[in-house]
């Protein structure tokens, strides 16, 4: 799926709202946006599996860390994306265009018609939000 920058800076400002640290931040926009596997400790997250996902965590991810991350997720994830290990191997599945579907009706990127109106309105390259 091919995403432009006004997207993509609609997706990282939940992110921000949420304070989900910047190494969380990539595993799971690529989950969403791209399909990508997120690894074994964000999967675990994501199926609702802290005691995995803490075991399978870097030595340096915090309780805060994962509480900001589970709290975008409530907020944020669509819910075809998380809840049990079956979710997400079924969102992995899924086609460029299903995922797109699914993130528009949650409102974390735009449709393919309002990203190319806000490309005209501003015909200068918006850089993404950096977290």
């Amino acid at each position: 799926m091919t995403v432009t920058v006004h997207s993509r800076n609609r997706v990282m400002q939940t992110f921000s709202r949420w304070d989900v640290p910047k190494e969380f931040v990539d595993p799971m926009y690529n989950y969403l946006v791209y399909g990508f596997g997120p690894g074994s400790c964000f999967t675990s997250v994501l199926a609702n599996d802290f005691y995995n996902a803490i075991g399978s965590s870097h030595p340096n991810n915090t309780v805060n860390a994962f509480k900001s991350l589970a709290g975008w997720i409530n907020e944020y994830c669509p819910t075809e994306a998380y809840g049990s290990y079956e979710a997400v191997k079924h969102w992995l599945k899924l086609s460029a265009d299903e995922r797109r579907a699914v993130l528009e009706y949650n409102d974390l990127i735009y449709t393919p018609k309002e990203e190319t109106w806000m490309a005209l309105k501003e015909p200068e390259p918006v850089e993404p939000v950096l977290y």
